[in-house]
């Protein structure tokens, strides 16, 4: 479609338009959006599930007089909307959800290629042909024959075109990721150093101790509980038949690696309280009566500097790449709109800068655009 190449090829995005041209309905920057474009894309978006599971897709909805659309809804609607009036009103409403889909996404896939401009980020054809021959052999169904691709084309309202202009959509908006991705990888190793002296903390190692208990439910069991493991038994023997404990019941009554305040906190003080191989109890709680010994404790380790480094370089890159994605999801949400104009009849509030601030308006994001599948998109588009 010349509407793909032409909104691949968009005019400085930031600049300020003499307003919405005549054939258009919205512009982002001085970018238009023509109403060709919309109604395409609103077959496309009408077409999405027969394009992808071969669902038959309903009568589009068009306006004024809806015929079709009305004649399929007195089909399947008689008891719920026999008259004209009602039949007209559910098809001008499904027509407002595609229009609302479509210029939602339409603008979005603007956003993409200003954010990508204003950032340096470029996709070349070569990389776009590479990437959609690529998607093409890997979708499910397979794409990779031209009589398969016509088929799909056919049932989704799509032309080739369409699929190469949103595999280049995405991989800009994957060419943003990575660039914020590349900026969040350099760390220096004095931010190293500050985030291992201030995480100190969270970088150690906790102790821990390995446990045999039972648990019971009165004093009297566990203090025969108690007698019966001074002469002899073992855990093993008694806890499958004696502890109410579920987690260690199983397992004769072993614990390993308890750490401080993974148990209650009566029980869990006295095991850190006890010395190795010293038979304690019974301990009163308040979810029963204890009897345990200690066998083992593992200290708390510090890791040194060099040690930790890997760990700490992951962890702030982990955090920057976060911080960055919000705040590219920011520009979108917050610079996008006040660029884009929509035009009467066709504003979306989540998209449209001209729409009525309410206080459930939300901007949907860039990738919301780029990845819609319920416009039609398959492994193929991206």
């Amino acid at each position: 479609m010349a509407f793909c190449a032409a909104i691949a090829t968009a005019v400085v995005l930031g600049a300020c338009g003499s307003g919405i041209p005549g054939n258009a309905v919205a512009t982002v920057g001085s970018a238009p959006i023509t109403k060709a474009a919309l109604n395409h894309w609103i077959v496309v978006a009408n077409d999405s599930s027969q394009g992808s599971s071969g669902t038959v897709a309903p009568p589009l909805p068009v306006p004024p007089n809806y015929t079709a659309c009305m004649a399929a809804e007195k089909k399947v609607a008689a008891n719920i909307a026999d008259t004209p009036a009602q039949l007209k009103a559910l098809c001008a409403q499904a027509y407002k959800s595609l229009v609302n889909e479509v210029m939602g996404y339409l603008i979005n896939a603007l956003w993409i290629e200003g954010e990508a401009a204003d950032r340096g980020v470029k996709v070349t054809s070569a990389q776009v042909e590479k990437s959609f021959v690529s998607q093409r052999k890997a979708s499910k169904p397979s794409l990779a024959t031209t009589a398969a691709l016509n088929s799909f084309l056919a049932k989704s309202g799509q032309t080739i075109a369409d699929l190469k202009w949103r595999t280049y959509l995405n991989l800009l908006y994957n060419g943003l990721l990575l660039q914020v991705q590349k900026q969040a990888e350099k760390v220096t190793p004095a931010q190293i150093s500050a985030y291992y002296h201030s995480h100190l903390s969270s970088l150690t190692t906790p102790e821990t101790r390995n446990v045999h208990l039972i648990e019971t439910q009165t004093a009297a069991t566990a203090a025969k509980v108690k007698s019966l493991l001074a002469g002899g038994t073992s855990y093993a023997t008694l806890a499958p038949k004696y502890s109410i404990d579920p987690t260690s019941k199983g397992t004769g009554g072993s614990l390993l690696g308890v750490r401080t305040g993974e148990l209650n906190a009566q029980i869990t003080a006295a095991i850190f309280a006890a010395k190795v191989n010293v038979l304690t109890g019974p301990l009163k709680t308040a979810f029963g009566y204890y009897v345990f010994t200690v066998n083992a404790i593992t200290p708390a380790v510090t890791p040194t500097l060099s040690k930790a480094t890997t760990e700490i370089k992951s962890a702030i890159t982990s955090a920057r790449e976060t911080a960055a994605q919000t705040a590219l999801t920011t520009a979108f949400t917050k610079t996008w709109p006040s660029r884009t104009t929509c035009a009467t009849g066709y504003i979306t509030a989540s998209v449209c800068g001209n729409a009525p601030k309410t206080s459930s308006t939300s901007s949907t994001g860039a990738t919301t655009g780029a990845t819609s599948a319920s416009t039609g998109a398959t492994s193929t588009s991206g």
